[in-house]
């Protein structure tokens, strides 16, 4: 990594000295470390397509901090290192940060020894990230509280390969709370609150209180989660902390505020001023959060236009009400408006009709279902090609008859022919598969062969679609800095839909599970192949092991967002099937680090008390996990294992509609660890790599899935022994994907089992 003798001697003599040796006698110039394309944690790539103004200011501190930074001023070093770490005002580059914040901390500023230490644990190596808490307590004793804070959750985590000490690091939190530093005390404050020990539960609430009331706008999110967490109806001091949020700038509590002053409220929607006041307020902290009020407001008028027949207010109104996320949800009223506007010929409300008919909690009737079926035949008469494929998708689900076959299929072609890719696929695949289906004609996608010239312009541009993907995913710089040129290439992390492979059989893995996203997600409608989210195993009556990362979508909390479910016995995602329950809790491992995707683990409880079954439900069946250590199960390279899910098919694709599966074949334990950085003690045989020699491997919406193994012994049963985490390109890059290794986490999978552990709801990548 470095030239390491000269860097090992002055780390440990710095080590020895606590770091009190004089500027003169610190670290000579040396080489920065060398840092992975994909950032670590805490270290994300620089926001891009900034805002002009963003730019200017970012820039003009930038270049302050230089200038200052020339004459001797070390605060002045610390700021312009931050702009590099963090690519504000200068171009992103994390050796030349090193540089500076070690210069910096060298000097005795606080500031630097804070972003050097973050930096630096962002490796995973050990040896940098023990250094890194080595900078970190130095900015602490510096007098720097938020170093204070960052050293506490370093020893928490571990340092050295040794595992973590959360008492101590508590302590240190609440020497640092104790001191001043709001930081401290809201991370102190999360940790109590969620503790077993009733007087310490109450005590990190009280923590937690005191912050938000001082406007700390994390601490007021964090106790109404809690709070949320503990008791479903909303209390007195949850309805406060809320409100306390909100009036301190939180356009999401402002939000929550106007949710729960709605529903205390009664009369008409529009005459619930505090409700809207709240609404208000969220909408001019945040853009994104004014279509709720504005909706409100309009409902009046789109009613009193639609008694009058003007079906496009109708059509308005039954959208409003389709919207899930918001006060005025209502399915039953959505799907008769919409239902009335498509029988009055307003083609786009039909399927929209259809799906708010799916959506009501009511189960379904015969009635219903021809309702359905009415709707999207009206849809797609008029030309509305999800409508077709839709429902030529339904009448061949099952076990068709021969005159819904072969109307299901008119209508896959149908669709096809209003140039639905989608259904095109979906045809294509049928006629492989079914010796029952039509011999399909030749439509829209075939054309003349190309010449030469527009071969080469074809290739031309492909390799420009590529060059803008890399672009896109990866930004690299290079800054000449004091006589060198140092360059650092920074990627988005990927998480792994399976790419290649086949379909599996229906019922070939009736553990799969299936983790849904509501239809209107994140104020927008989204289709129903973009609803599929992740997948699990079905471990335990009731319980589902996933990725980590998978109970965080777009940095909300799954047992926090209405409308997400869990789905078991289905084998065609997109058709109505299996059985659909909520979330009750998730637990997530406790040393999953988000960026660095190690202990991306976690289990998940489903309310069982509420199920739904809709259409055909294929079999449902428990998977044995893996509860052999890692040094008693050998994993050779070239073990034979399997994934199973419903994600992206090709990268940058689209889901499958049914259940794929891939068999792939490991990698040795050595080339895993050596190129994912975690051979490490604490780490070490935490994960598993494997991947096909015809590149069939996860890719996203895959996420969470089991890699599944079929023994040898006991008649060949399945275990589970991986969760599908992380991977590059789908496979397209030919690099094995990462899988978190079960029989490391056993002990902590059986506690959860066992109610010994609390949930855990994961944070926010900050």
């Amino acid at each position: 990594m470095r030239v390491a003798l000269l860097f090992v001697s002055w780390l440990l003599a710095m080590v020895t000295a606590g770091f009190a040796a004089p500027a003169s006698a610190q670290m000579p110039t040396l080489v920065p470390y060398i840092y992975a394309d994909i950032p670590g944690d805490r270290i994300a790539r620089a926001q891009r397509d900034k805002p002009a103004d963003q730019i200017a200011a970012e820039t003009a501190a930038a270049d302050a901090a230089e200038t200052r930074c020339d004459a001797g001023n070390s605060a002045g070093c610390a700021s312009l290192g931050r702009a590099f770490l963090y690519g504000a005002g200068r171009p992103q580059n994390r050796p030349v940060a090193e540089l500076l914040l070690r210069q910096a901390c060298d000097a005795a500023e606080a500031a630097g020894c804070l972003d050097l230490g973050v930096l630096l644990r962002s490796i995973k190596e050990v040896v940098p990230r023990a250094e890194g808490t080595q900078m970190l307590a130095r900015g602490c004793r510096l007098g720097n509280l938020d170093a204070c804070n960052e050293e506490a959750g370093a020893v928490a985590a571990g340092t050295d390969g040794r595992d973590g000490d959360l008492r101590k690091a508590q302590a240190m939190r609440r020497a640092a709370c104790d001191k001043g530093s709001d930081k401290a005390c809201r991370w102190l404050g999360s940790e109590l609150a969620s503790s077993d020990d009733p007087a310490v539960r109450a005590d990190g609430l009280g923590l937690l209180e005191r912050q938000c009331r001082s406007n700390d706008t994390d601490a007021c999110n964090w106790i109404t989660q809690e709070l949320g967490r503990q008791a479903p109806v909303p209390t007195v001091l949850r309805v406060e902390m809320t409100d306390k949020g909100c009036a301190a700038g939180s356009a999401n509590l402002c939000r929550e505020l106007g949710y729960l002053r709605f529903a205390e409220a009664s009369g008409p929607p529009e005459s619930r001023s505090a409700a809207l006041a709240a609404l208000d307020r969220a909408c001019a902290l945040e853009n994104g959060y004014c279509n709720t009020p504005a909706n409100i407001r309009k409902r009046p008028v789109l009613a009193e236009s639609c008694a009058r027949g003007v079906q496009a207010d109708c059509l308005a109104l039954g959208q409003i009400y389709a919207e899930s996320r918001t006060p005025l949800y209502s399915p039953t009223e959505a799907a008769q408006l919409l239902g009335g506007a498509c029988e009055a010929g307003i083609a786009e409300a039909c399927g929209d009709a259809a799906r708010a008919k799916t959506n009501d909690d009511v189960s379904e009737t015969p009635e219903d279902n021809a309702l359905i079926a009415f709707w999207l035949d009206l849809g797609c008469q008029d030309g509305q090609r999800d409508d077709c494929a839709e429902r030529g998708t339904k009448l061949l689900a099952g076990e068709p008859n021969r005159e819904d076959r072969a109307r299901g299929y008119a209508l896959l072609e149908r669709a096809c022919a209003l140039r639905s890719e989608e259904a095109c696929k979906d045809l294509d695949e049928r006629s492989f598969a079914d010796p029952a289906a039509p011999v399909l004609a030749v439509d829209w996608r075939y054309r003349p062969p190309l010449t030469p010239e527009e071969e080469a312009e074809e290739k031309r541009l492909e390799e420009e679609a590529k060059a803008r993907e890399e672009a896109d995913r990866c930004t690299t710089s290079q800054v000449s800095f004091r006589g060198s040129v140092w360059t650092d290439r920074l990627c988005q992390q990927t998480i792994v839909a399976i790419t290649r492979g086949r379909n599996a059989r229906p019922g070939e893995a009736p553990w799969q599970a299936l983790f849904w996203r509501p239809e209107v997600f994140n104020g927008s409608r989204i289709s129903r192949a973009k609803q599929v989210e992740c997948g699990g195993a079905l471990v335990r009556d009731g319980w589902v092991l996933t990725a980590a990362h998978c109970v965080v979508d777009e940095k909300k909390r799954l047992t926090l967002t209405p409308g997400h479910t869990v789905r078991l016995g289905v084998y065609d995602a997109q058709e109505l099937q299996g059985e659909s329950y909520g979330i009750s809790q998730v637990f997530v491992h406790p040393n999953y680090h988000e960026k660095a995707r190690v202990f991306d683990i976690a289990l998940v409880r489903l309310n069982t008390a509420r199920r739904i079954r809709r259409g055909t439900v294929g079999p449902i069946r428990t998977i044995p996990f893996d509860d052999t250590p890692p040094e008693q199960r050998i994993i050779s390279a070239g073990t034979p294992v399997f994934v199973y899910g419903w994600g992206l098919t090709r990268f940058e694709g689209t889901t499958s509609n049914r259940l794929k599966a891939a068999e792939l074949k490991t990698e040795a334990p050595s080339e895993c660890e050596k190129r994912t950085r975690t051979d490490q003690a604490f780490i070490k045989s935490s994960l598993i790599c494997a991947k096909a020699a015809d590149r069939s491997q996860a890719c996203d919406g895959d996420s969470g899935g089991p890699l599944v193994r079929y023994e040898q012994a006991e008649m060949r049963s399945p275990v589970v022994i991986g969760v599908v985490s992380s991977g590059t390109k789908c496979g397209e890059s030919g690099v094995a994907s990462s899988y978190t290794r079960v029989g490391k986490m056993t002990d902590w999978i059986v506690r959860v089992l066992r109610g010994v552990e609390r949930p855990i709801a994961p944070r926010a990548t900050r």
